[in-house]
């Protein structure tokens, strides 16, 4: 069997076991549904936010893509970053053009690893977010972002509130079927216990993950 319809029937067996509660398979929107197709449950963000906590990331909740470049910008220049990598999402260069005079800003998609990994953060978008478990979606189908979230000790992710799901259920049924060779599940710094059995931060991805939460108007 090809990967591709290895990874095909894997993921349709998942989707058949969590069934979704009232979401058609790579729908963005509820079946059935007489709610605003963009709206997310009530208190998915905050519930979000909590989650994200809760595993050792933060988040900052901003109004407009103004809003946002001013917050990027702060959680950079407080960080002490240097050299950014931005992934090719339309939004993540719009958030990080304003920045090119305080920041050295390269496109990730032109960088080899080794300078990626000479970089101090990575801005990426991500496509989804997960409510109960304060974890990130990141499709490689929408932005080549991966090694972005990846490599360097910042992760900076930048998810619309529209795009909160309840559930990974939820989540996985409003990912692009057969569009992604990768998804990438994020849920708060990278930890390993590998070495007598303590607690380490970083050792395998990003030190530390700001969620940008933007609330689109």
């Amino acid at each position: 069997m090809r990967s591709d319809d290895a990874r095909r029937e894997i993921l349709s067996a998942i989707r058949e076991n969590l069934k979704p509660r009232g979401i058609a398979p790579g729908s963005a929107e509820p079946v059935q549904s007489t709610a605003d197709p963009g709206a997310m449950p009530r208190g998915s963000t905050a519930r979000f936010s909590e989650r994200l906590a809760a595993v050792g990331a933060h988040c900052t909740v901003v109004s407009g893509e103004a809003e946002a470049a001013g917050a990027l910008a702060g959680i950079l220049s407080g960080a002490g970053a240097r050299r950014v990598a931005g992934s090719d999402a339309p939004l993540a260069q719009r958030l990080l053009q304003p920045l090119r005079d305080r920041f050295e800003i390269a496109a990730g998609e032109s960088l080899s690893r080794d300078e990626l990994f000479a970089c101090d953060a990575g801005v990426t978008t991500a496509q989804w977010g997960i409510a109960e478990t304060g974890t990130l979606v990141l499709e490689s189908a929408r932005e080549r972002s991966r090694l972005l979230s990846l490599v360097p000790p910042i992760h900076v992710a930048v998810l619309s509130t529209r795009c909160i799901c309840e559930s990974l259920g939820d989540a996985l049924a409003r990912v692009r079927q057969g569009a992604s060779h990768a998804i990438t599940f994020i849920t708060g710094p990278s930890r390993t216990s590998d070495i007598e059995l303590t607690l380490v931060v970083g050792v395998h991805g990003p030190q530390t993950v700001h969620v940008l939460l933007l609330e689109e108007t």
